[in-house]
């Protein structure tokens, strides 16, 4: 079978093909990112660094803006899902009225404190759920024995 004549790559005799600038680049990077671990190598072991790379302060930034707008939304929404005929003594109303609080005294405190709050849900909801599988399979477990 004879080569194409259009381009000639696809023959026996073609010269292999180029890497595309993308696959270059990755290359550079991925060769790049080596040495420089090698160059910061740990001197007492002579081993490259495992460690993460430092995280870059216009990425910081963006993180601390991020949450203190996520945290402002969160508040401004439970605000809006606040009780309409609620009593002075409403621990809902109450909570949401500390909240707002919080979010105009200290941000910062507001977004810490929401933070442990979500972990705290987020703990409960993951130790719920191994008490309701086995709860589940107990119960069939358990009037299995009834019947007997």
């Amino acid at each position: 079978m004879a080569p194409s004549p259009a381009g000639g790559r696809s023959g026996w005799g073609s010269p292999p093909a180029k890497p595309s600038p993308l696959a270059t680049l990755n290359t550079h990077i991925a060769q790049a990112t080596q040495l420089a671990r090698q160059q910061i190598a740990n001197t007492t072991t002579g081993e490259p660094q495992t460690t993460p790379w430092p995280t870059l302060r216009s990425a910081q930034r963006f993180q601390e803006t991020w949450s203190r707008i996520s945290a402002e939304t969160e508040v401004v929404k439970a605000e809006q899902r606040a009780p309409d005929n609620a009593g002075p003594l409403n621990s809902h109303k109450l909570v949401l009225h500390t909240l707002s609080l919080m979010r105009s005294l200290s941000p910062d405190y507001l977004r810490g404190f929401l933070a442990q709050a979500e972990s705290l849900l987020w703990l409960e909801k993951a130790h719920a759920l191994p008490r309701q599988q086995v709860s589940g399979k107990g119960g069939a477990v358990k009037g299995a024995r009834k019947k007997k």
